[in-house]
């Protein structure tokens, strides 16, 4: 990508946190930027191109960021936990008015981003589980397909905003609580030596 639609999406993606993707004009963009119309259109054809390519390039960046932190750590327990606590990163994830406002007034980009954004977090899951049968981790006997669909049903209802504030708690402690059961549900005795042992240092 060139610097000036890199510098055209950071913009974008400011102004469109900043006060809504729907109040948001080409012209506010191409102000903000100090740049004439015609250069903001001769790098994407129109607002909605300019959106989704705005969100695409969110999107990647943070498959992207996830992919290169799972590498760093390859301690399976260490990854399932890194994949939860770092869901909440995405603008994708958490309800907001950026994405409120993409939802109802760009329906189709939403639709695809929302689904590019699913199946991301649902390869993660997939890849750990995976990697985690072969490690000895996780018990071989399990529902692939479905034991994916639990853990990403499950993290989403973890992460949603106000779930558990009647306990009273923060969020770190009851993010760290539910996946250890998660884990716990299909996990080997060495995938709970090696559960224990991550908790204990962490």
């Amino acid at each position: 990508m060139d610097i000036i639609k890199d510098q055209i999406i950071s913009k974008s993606i400011e102004l469109f946190t900043q006060i809504g993707v729907k109040m948001v004009t080409m012209d506010m963009i191409s102000k903000g930027l100090c740049m004439s119309k015609k250069t903001l259109y001769e790098h994407f054809s129109s607002k909605e191109d300019l959106i989704k390519n705005t969100f695409n390039k969110c999107l990647t960046s943070y498959i992207q960021e996830m992919e290169n932190k799972i590498k760093d750590y390859p301690n399976i327990i260490h990854q399932k936990f890194l994949i939860l606590e770092n869901s909440t990163s995405s603008i994708f994830f958490r309800e907001n008015q950026t994405l409120f406002q993409l939802k109802n007034f760009y329906p189709d980009i939403y639709s695809e981003m929302f689904s590019l954004y699913n199946n991301s977090i649902k390869a993660f899951i997939k890849n750990n589980i995976i990697l985690g049968i072969e490690e000895g981790i996780y018990r071989a006997k399990m529902n692939k397909k479905l034991t994916i669909e639990y853990f990403y049903l499950i993290e989403k209802m973890i992460i949603m905003e106000n779930s558990f504030t009647e306990l009273n708690l923060s969020e770190i402690p009851v993010k760290k609580y539910f996946i250890e059961l998660l884990i716990r549900s299909i996990a080997t005795k060495k995938g709970i030596k090696e559960l224990e042992k991550y908790i204990s240092k962490s």
